[in-house]
């Protein structure tokens, strides 16, 4: 009856293990060990998408800083990638940015999965439950096989033994060049220091070349549009190269005769720039004044200063009487001209034909009449009586 009741709990036993195992049994391993970390009821489980394992296994630890905090439950493959399953305690903070790494405890020691923060970061926020570390975060430590297979690889047949000859060779390169060598380190420290304290200004280079690599990869179906267009444009312009050859032959003759034309005409040329300098200088003289009269001429008969200030809105009310009449005329726009005052005398302004003889030829000067009382000429009376008293030298006998 004993022997019964034993063999009764062992079925039990086994088909509680296929259900509680999904009909699937992949060892004793598979299956929570009594004394796991992070295993119970209220455990938190992760999920990390890992691209090598290597070997890692299920109960294997799950540390956060050194600190065993749960166990790695499941392990599948998902997409050429293994797809594990953690639980840690309920307790335990995973940091929000923690970094999944499959690593060694030891030498010899079994692997882990550590949930860690980046090297040199803080631990910042909480992961939330159930959140899964993408593959780009996951990395995996080489392992002690890998290690050793790497090591005999560079030192059985990798370069190691030729250290001594690359030793040997590179003395017998610098012999004699101590000077030269310190000198190019010290003109390679100086380009380094040089560089150093430009980054700022190669950063902002290189930003500013990303910005104009972007520009024209927008524009890169104009671009494609105008290479395509090139060749037609270099094909136009090879048929038309004999015309072109011409007009710059053309061009070589015009700038010929327009040297010749200049160099014969310099001095006619400077002859009439001096004879314009008093018409320009007179413009320069009334400057002033006629930029007051333009600037008054739009606005006639207010200035703008009365418009600005007197007339409220874009129109006014005006009542105006134009004078046309010839006596007028001749007191107000013609006065001081031949139709105002006949028989004026009229002074050439500057800039008049003849203003430069008006002057300088008394010939073409108007004739000034005698005025009606002319003043005697005062004189003293001689010392002596042989001069008479009218001022005026007696002739003599002899005289002629």
């Amino acid at each position: 009856m004993t022997r019964l009741a034993a063999r009764r709990l062992a079925a039990v036993a086994c088909c509680t293990t296929l259900v509680t195992s999904g009909c699937a049994f992949d060892g004793l391993n598979s299956l929570p060990l009594p004394g796991t970390v992070g295993t119970g009821a209220d455990a938190i489980t992760y999920h990390v998408e890992i691209a090598n394992v290597g070997t890692l296994e299920s109960n294997s630890p799950v540390m956060v800083g050194d600190v065993v905090v749960g166990a790695v439950r499941t392990m599948a493959v998902d997409n050429w990638r293994a797809a594990v399953e953690v639980s840690v305690q309920p307790d335990a903070v995973v940091p929000a940015n923690a970094v999944a790494t499959v690593g060694q405890t030891s030498l010899l020691g079994s692997m882990h999965l550590a949930l860690d923060p980046p090297v040199g970061q803080e631990p910042t926020g909480q992961l939330p439950a159930g959140s899964t570390i993408p593959l780009t975060k996951t990395s995996t430590y080489p392992s002690t096989e890998q290690t050793l297979s790497s090591l005999s690889v560079v030192v059985n047949g990798g370069g190691l033994t030729h250290i001594g000859d690359i030793i040997h060779n590179f003395n017998a390169a610098l012999d004699g060049r101590q000077v030269q060598v310190r000198d190019l380190l010290t003109r390679m420290n100086n380009v380094v220091g040089l560089l150093d304290n430009q980054h700022d200004n190669i950063i902002a280079s290189i930003s500013s070349l990303n910005r104009l690599a972007e520009t024209f990869a927008d524009q890169r179906p104009v671009l494609t549009s105008a290479l395509d267009r090139i060749p037609q444009a270099l094909e136009v312009l090879n048929a038309q190269r004999p015309r072109i050859t011409t007009a710059l032959e053309k061009l070589g003759g015009f700038s010929d005769t327009a040297t010749q034309l200049i160099n014969d005409s310099h001095a006619d040329i400077v002859g009439n720039l001096k004879n314009l300098e008093p018409t320009v200088k007179a413009l320069a003289d009334v400057g002033p004044d006629l930029v007051t009269a333009l600037s008054y001429l739009p606005t006639y008969p207010y200035t703008q200063d009365f418009i600005d200030r007197g007339i409220r809105g874009d129109y006014m009310n005006q009542f105006i009487v134009f004078d046309f009449t010839i006596p007028r005329l001749k007191s107000g726009i013609l006065l001081g001209t031949r139709w105002g005052e006949p028989g004026a005398s009229m002074v050439p302004a500057p800039g008049d034909p003849w203003y430069s003889t008006y002057t300088r030829d008394p010939l073409q000067a108007p004739l000034t009449p005698l005025p009606t009382e002319v003043a005697t000429i005062p004189f003293d009376p001689p010392s002596d009586s042989a001069t008479p008293a009218g001022g005026v030298e007696a002739p003599t006998e002899g005289g002629n």
